[in-house]
């Protein structure tokens, strides 16, 4: 918990749940937005939603519905940190161990966790931003003072700010694929640093960026960073391969499952495309090459060290969605593992293609929630 007794940033809670702190969860949202998404860590901790107005309509009845007692800590959350901080406030008038998240879950949805992937006294640098309330990962790549920024948000800021601190210029900036789950960052700083940015021609990027669309290499200082189509989630999936060992796979392939093949309304013949990427494009890279994906479906992938982070061979043997024996088998995997697609990613994806253009509210509004990318109704 922070010094002080009434509240909580969004980073400490992150930290106060990954360790496995004794706290509880109550999140006064209303329940659409809580089923949008919620405050999640490594280690799960008991929560309920009880909506704010319930405690404005009938204190009484909503106080008697918390089932936390005095005695544990209780931590308020909200959309933006108004109604919980009253919450919060009425709660310890009562006698209960309450705090309020700061910014609520508006501050929560952007924020980034920053973890070194290789150790800092490596000749690179290879960094992962997790952003826990889209449970979504971007990743720098650093080397004598050049630096790549992959999949990048769309709160920009930390990757500068990070570049900035680690004596880096980003000269270059990837999107491996046109995002549905949120608004990309990735142009926008492309634009502010003058770096060129790569996506595939396939993508349909419609910007006023030039762009470099073209297999091949990357190089930052030192470093080679290969791009390989692979594609599947999208036709324009593009995976990168970092210095042999580390590869980014956006979201073709995660550590417990496989990319959606079906928000693009073309489940099957997606499906086709994965099946040849996950079992021919990737089958002569080795056991140990490093899988970083662009996304996780639950905190429970994080590692003891905050990373998520899978050696291909293990996800060989255990990821569910590298099981199958055919294409066919496979395909009937991505059958029986369809759900609906949430509605706003078309808009989102339009937005990314540079085809549409909103103003910053409603960007903010529609990159809300957790992402729904991985091909299994039990995750995301």
């Amino acid at each position: 918990m922070t010094t002080l007794a009434t509240e909580i940033s969004p980073l400490a809670l992150y930290e106060a749940l990954n360790r496995g702190d004794s706290l509880a969860l109550l999140d006064v949202r209303n329940e659409e937005e809580f089923k949008m998404g919620r405050v999640e860590g490594r280690h799960a901790a008991p929560g309920v939603n009880i909506p704010y107005f319930g405690f404005v309509d009938d204190e009484e009845a909503a106080v008697a519905r918390i089932p936390f007692g005095k005695d544990e800590r209780i931590v308020v959350v909200c959309a933006k940190g108004g109604s919980s901080d009253y919450v919060a406030q009425l709660l310890r008038e009562r006698g209960y161990q309450a705090v309020n998240m700061v910014g609520g879950m508006l501050v929560w949805g952007d924020f980034y966790a920053v973890r070194d992937v290789v150790p800092p006294t490596s000749e690179f640098q290879l960094v992962q931003f997790n952003r826990p309330g889209k449970a979504s990962l971007s990743y720098l790549v650093g080397s004598e003072g050049e630096a790549l920024v992959v999949d990048a948000n769309r709160v920009i800021e930390p990757y500068l700010d990070e570049a900035r601190k680690r004596g880096l210029t980003i000269r270059h900036v990837l999107d491996t694929h046109v995002h549905a789950d949120y608004i990309s960052g990735g142009s926008q700083l492309a634009r502010e640093t003058g770096a060129t940015y790569h996506i595939s021609g396939i993508c349909g990027y419609q910007g006023d960026l030039k762009t470099d669309g073209q297999p091949g290499e990357i190089r930052v200082g030192s470093i080679v960073a290969q791009k390989i189509h692979t594609p599947g989630h999208t036709p324009g999936s593009t995976s990168l391969l970092v210095d042999g060992k580390y590869l980014l796979t956006g979201d073709t392939l995660f550590v417990e499952s496989v990319g959606r093949p079906d928000l693009g309304g073309q489940a099957e013949p997606w499906a086709k495309q994965l099946y040849g990427t996950l079992f021919g494009t990737l089958k002569d890279l080795p056991d140990g090459t490093q899988i970083l994906p662009s996304h996780y479906a639950n905190a429970s992938e994080l590692r003891d060290d905050d990373l998520v982070v899978g050696d291909l061979g293990s996800i060989r043997r255990e990821n569910e969605g590298m099981q199958a024996k055919s294409e066919e088998e496979f395909i009937e995997f991505i059958r029986a593992n369809m759900r609906p697609s949430p509605e706003h990613y078309g808009k989102i994806r339009q937005i990314n293609m540079a085809v549409l253009s909103v103003c910053d509210g409603t960007l903010m509004e529609l990159d809300l929630g957790k992402n729904e990318c991985a091909a299994s109704k039990g995750k995301g």
